[in-house]
């Protein structure tokens, strides 16, 4: 899209609407911005940017409908009327990968799912690497897409982007040369209204996707595979597979496990890529993560020998299963990323247990009733955050619970609650942003916690 000299709207401005503005900017519109909030920064925006006009407040009635284009940050509603009156006046609206994917001039990979996009998205960052590439990796992980784009000097050799639900739902060309869709469990019904809109908005990866591209499902969700009929014609679907998955035909370049190694299905059998035991990540997920990082890096022509070599040295990402520390004989686990009821249910079945869990947050309209069944014979639960009175009725009966007001009040009680041998799990199945910054921050201060455990215990 030429936006040269056009009169363009910015709306968000968050992390990946001010990435949105620079973009704009560079590429030589004239640019006006809006936020609903009235941000605590904005006079140093203005002062930034000073031949920008803002706005901060409600949209008015068709504030966007004169612009040339509107460029939308993500987890905006798509269909507020102000964007909507947009449209409707035939204004392009678009969103921050719609744009990076008109921009973009090397292969992108993208993964998208309810869990374990952030761990594939560096894994397969990390293989690009391992092989002397240059791989620029981001989007909903790290750094904005946009801000990956080179503003001098040579374009990376790859794109590795991770990709929420929100910004999916924005995408109409959007067009990855490989792309992954890891699992589907409840997750932002607030936001999307329903499972099955939520579950449409993932599926957007990969409808401007064509022949010579590459789709990765996972074998063992019935949800993913479902998609499988709706891909476009000559689009190569590859799956990944645990021991347990039923795979009656799978394609060549798929990944299993199998006889305790990941290998990659060809003639002959295929290839022995590594040993399962060389993977220093904990879980049947992290298993299944690494099987979807070893298929888009074939797919992409990664060689197998730098993708062995990233998978085992990953140690895995910070509050993703982090082993915090063993005080008076229990471990303590940071998976403060576990934001939803998917996350969590594989967080518990990764530990052996007893499990004291710290559960708790903004649900975000999930329906955490599995988890009553995942609970059962562990050692306790301490909840805590907006929806602690919902887990409490969830789990009443299940296992011992305790309701706590802040972070350090429940690694105490779990501290008090468990025994030699078990482990304390911070997994909540919830959002942080009713107590916490974010989850990094829920995680942070569940290290601490712990960590004046340890000091107490001398």
């Amino acid at each position: 899209m030429d936006i040269s000299g056009k009169k363009v709207w910015i709306v968000g401005l968050g992390k990946s609407g001010r990435s949105l503005l620079d973009t704009a900017r560079r590429l030589g519109a004239r640019c006006q911005a809006a936020d609903t909030r009235l941000l605590v920064d904005a006079d140093a925006l203005r002062g930034r940017y000073p031949e920008v006009d803002f706005h901060f407040g409600p949209f008015r009635e068709g504030q966007f409908a004169g612009a040339d284009a509107v460029l939308v940050s993500p987890g905006l509603a798509w269909d507020m009327p102000a964007l909507r009156q947009a449209r409707e006046h035939g204004v392009p609206v678009l969103g921050d990968m719609e744009l990076f994917g008109q921009l973009a001039r090397a292969p992108i990979v993208a993964i998208t799912g309810s869990n374990g996009k952030s761990t594939v998205t560096t894994l397969v960052g990390e293989m690009a690497g391992a092989a002397g590439w240059r791989v620029a990796v981001g989007g909903n992980l790290g750094t904005p897409a946009l801000e990956l784009l080179p503003s001098n000097g040579p374009e990376p050799e790859l794109y590795v982007l991770e990709l929420s639900s929100f910004q999916l739902a924005a995408c109409t060309q959007f067009h990855p040369r490989a792309a992954a869709i890891l699992n589907f469990s409840p997750d932002h019904l607030d936001w999307h209204g329903d499972y099955a809109a939520y579950r449409a908005a993932k599926a957007r990866i990969f409808q401007a996707m064509g022949a010579g591209d590459t789709l990765v499902l996972n074998a063992g969700d019935a949800a993913v595979m479902a998609l499988a009929p709706t891909v476009p014609a000559g689009v190569q679907i590859v799956t990944f597979a645990g021991p347990a998955a039923a795979l009656a035909a799978p394609a060549a370049g798929s990944v299993i496990e199998r006889d305790g190694y990941f290998w990659r299905l060809g003639e002959g059998g295929g290839e022995r890529l590594m040993a399962v035991a060389d993977l220093h990540l904990i879980g049947a997920h992290n298993r299944e993560n690494a099987m979807a990082a070893l298929a888009l890096g074939s797919a992409v022509g990664i060689p197998a020998a730098a993708m062995a070599q990233a998978l085992a040295a990953f140690a895995g990402l910070p509050h993703r299963m982090s082993r915090v520390g063993r005080i008076a004989g229990v471990d303590y686990y940071d998976d403060s990323k576990g934001t939803n009821l998917g996350a969590t249910l594989k967080a518990i079945a990764g530990l052996p247990g007893p499990l004291v869990l710290i559960l708790g947050g903004d649900a975000k309209g999930a329906d955490l009733s599995p988890l009553r069944a995942a609970c059962a014979g562990q050692r306790a639960a301490v909840l805590l955050g907006k929806d602690a009175p919902m887990l409490a009725d969830v789990l009443a009966g299940v296992l011992p619970l305790q309701q706590v007001g802040s972070m350090e009040e429940a690694v105490r009680a779990a501290a008090a609650m468990a025994r030699p041998g078990d482990q304390v799990l911070l997994s909540p199945a919830c959002a942080s942003l009713d107590m916490f910054t974010d989850y990094q921050d829920r995680g942070r201060q569940f290290q601490q916690a712990v960590r004046g455990l340890a000091g107490g215990a001398g």
